[in-house]
């Protein structure tokens, strides 16, 4: 089975001629895989949202998900790769959904759809966030309650952010997209969100996508 791998190589030649030992193959893998994967896996969501005609809705819902992301952390894929190749068909799809929508609902029913998906976001956040990685596990209370805090109150400032929006702007994609960034990154720190993510682990792995 062909395997499509990106980092590894380059590590792979890094160690055969700088003479690295494992665990230094291990950092520059993990440097590699960093700056690659965030370089293109941006690159990869911008030109997906612009051949669709939503860059700045699919910047708008991939700004709401990274910004929780960043504090409740969330399901994490076996492979950056994965996480790329999901985020370049997700955030584009939610950001050409919101586009689609948004003319279809009334500003009461945006506002009843702030305020759902404001509750669900914070009970969720409450009960599960931070969800750390087993590649680096929160160890201190004290940090996971700041880290819990910060999570609830950047829920309260995409809603207050929603509000304004509707009420100034009057701009229903936008608010449709933090809502559906919102959601999407909420919906990763559930149970349900960490099946998906191993499922889809799983189908790359049959299809031979790795790191």
């Amino acid at each position: 089975m062909l395997k499509l791998s990106l980092t590894r190589p380059a590590a792979a030649y890094l160690k055969e001629h700088l003479h690295l030992n494992s665990d230094e193959e291990a950092i520059a893998l993990f440097g590699l895989q960093m700056l690659v994967y965030t370089v293109t896996g941006f690159l990869s969501i911008c030109l997906a949202g612009w051949l669709l005609g939503v860059l700045a809705l699919t910047l708008v819902v991939t700004l709401a998900a990274a910004s929780l992301r960043l504090f409740a952390g969330g399901a994490h894929s076996r492979s950056p790769l994965t996480c790329n190749l999901l985020g370049m068909i997700v955030a584009p799809l939610l950001g050409k959904l919101a586009a689609l929508a948004a003319p279809l609902i009334t500003p009461a029913g945006l506002l009843v759809i702030i305020l759902a998906g404001f509750i669900v976001a914070v009970v969720v956040a409450w009960r599960r966030a931070p969800v750390d990685s087993p590649a680096k596990p929160i160890t201190s209370p004290a940090e996971r309650r700041k880290l819990r805090s910060l999570s609830l109150l950047l829920v309260i400032l995409i809603a207050a952010l929603q509000v304004f929006i509707l009420v100034t702007l009057q701009s229903a994609p936008l608010v449709l997209a933090l809502s559906l960034g919102l959601w999407w990154q909420t919906f990763s720190l559930t149970r349900a969100g960490h099946w998906f993510a191993i499922l889809i682990d799983n189908l790359m792995a049959k299809g031979g996508i790795t790191a």
